[in-house]
């Protein structure tokens, strides 16, 4: 019975694969961004407002809504300027199952609105712990969503320094730089508190080099009204092509005895935000989450 399970599972799989003399040209395969899923066209870059390609989030045009094209097809690729350059899985959102392969299309119900596409990249090491390369990442795919106006940079986030002390208080300084020329909203810790920033992150976590035990803060999460609560009031301006530091203190940290580490934090932005809040008047929400890591030394 499971081998025969698992003989259906692999011929569902082949048989959604793609194949660039099998598209069915209803919708165009352009010279912009595009993705093709079996032998359908689902998205072509008439359908793109833009890409924001530091959380490789797709926004669309119209309200159009990603999963009823795609809903439980399973397989997909992804094409610039007409030429296969990755293929994926498509995964419901509230799956539990392990896709086959590295880059994931979250259907419905996603942490997103329906006129974002997420395409997410799930981080595969070898034998001797190398990553495999993010196929994501790919020039070609910048050069053709560059043609039609459609690529935006986002923001960078990196950790800049920890600064851990003998009573427990950890400080985490954070650069934020915003990569595009105009005004971006973030989720800023100060304003929100604590509490509510880490009801969107798991914040700071101090591990050895090996992952094998982690150490983090004990704060408690404050959760909003619901799960597409947001207030304006949370966030504050990066301004176009601005570098700022962010300071987060922990006053209750896990001690951590000495040694070498790796230090890893995701920060996060909003998800659930109607498409008509996304811009405001004088910035636009960056919605998503940046993860980040660094190695340090405690002493």
């Amino acid at each position: 019975m499971k081998t025969t399970f698992a003989f259906l599972f692999i011929a569902v799989i082949l048989l959604t694969g793609c194949d660039k003399s099998e598209i069915d040209f209803d919708r165009k395969l352009t010279d912009g961004f595009c993705i093709v899923s079996g032998s359908k066209v689902v998205i072509n870059h008439n359908d793109i407002d833009y890409y924001d390609y530091s959380t490789h989030l797709i926004y669309l045009k119209n309200n159009k809504s990603f999963a009823d094209d795609i809903e439980g097809i399973g397989g997909f690729s992804v094409y610039a300027d007409g030429n296969e350059i990755y293929s994926g899985q498509t995964q419901p959102g509230y799956s539990s199952f392990l896709p086959i392969g590295s880059v994931v299309i979250n259907t419905h119900p996603s942490f997103y609105a329906d006129y974002i596409i997420p395409i997410s990249f799930l981080l595969v090491r070898d034998t001797s712990g190398n990553v495999s390369p993010d196929p994501r990442e790919d020039e070609r795919i910048i050069n053709a969503l560059k043609k039609y106006d459609q690529f935006y940079a986002g923001l960078d986030c990196e950790i800049k320094s920890i600064h851990y002390s003998s009573s427990n208080n950890v400080k985490v300084e954070l650069q934020l730089k915003n990569n595009d020329p105009f005004n971006y909203y973030y989720l800023d810790p100060d304003k929100m508190g604590i509490g509510l920033f880490h009801y969107f992150t798991n914040g700071l976590f101090i591990g050895n080099l090996g992952n094998y035990y982690e150490f983090s803060h004990k704060e408690q999460h404050i959760q909003p009204e619901s799960n597409k609560s947001w207030k304006k009031e949370w966030m504050s301006i990066i301004n176009g092509n601005e570098t700022k530091t962010i300071t987060i203190v922990y006053n209750n940290f896990e001690e951590v005895p000495n040694g070498q580490y790796n230090a890893t934090f995701m920060f996060p932005g909003l998800s659930q935000v109607d498409k008509k809040d996304v811009v405001q008047n004088d910035g636009q929400i960056w919605l998503g989450k940046l993860y980040m890591s660094k190695e340090i030394t405690i002493e």
